[in-house]
């Protein structure tokens, strides 16, 4: 089945009483209801879903000096996909971050919604990875912020 995972921040300062009053309750340039969306598909043909509400997240990497990093992460949502290959998936979203889900079944597979609080900033390091900037390992946040930087200036 196919298994797609839509994320959106949400602007704590989107007014559906404006948007009621002046534009049929749509968002306006100036009102808009999410800061980003994020959308992508997991890879590969999923045979088993499965949403683990206390989960922690291993954090796995290479330091650009090619020494392995590897990092738990408590208090984690993880989305678990298991692939018809055996392989299993995890997407992680830091629990205190998320103001809701939702999962809908169609005939085409799962689509699957998370909304992300505003409040506190999100690191998304990768697709499908997305930790509280609090819980992020602190040696890693600097890595990230480079790996952003280059990818604005191309």
């Amino acid at each position: 089945m196919k298994v797609t995972v839509n994320v959106k921040l949400i602007n704590s300062k989107f007014n559906q009483a404006y948007a009621d009053k002046e534009n049929e309750g749509l968002e306006t340039e100036d009102n808009y209801r999410y800061l980003w969306e994020d959308e992508f598909e997991v890879s590969g043909d999923v045979t088993h879903f499965k949403v683990n509400n206390q989960g922690a997240y291993v954090l796995k990497g290479v330091y650009p000096n090619g020494k392995s990093f590897s990092f738990e992460i408590e208090n984690i949502m993880l989305v678990e996909c298991t692939l018809s290959n055996g392989q299993i998936t995890q997407l992680p979203f830091s629990k205190k971050a998320i103001s809701k889900t939702e999962k809908k079944e169609t005939p085409q597979g799962i689509i699957f919604n998370v909304y992300l609080k505003s409040a506190n900033p999100v690191i998304n390091p990768m697709t499908g990875v997305y930790i509280l900037k609090e819980d992020f390992p602190e040696e890693l946040i600097a890595l990230v912020k480079e790996q952003d930087d280059d990818e604005q200036e191309e």
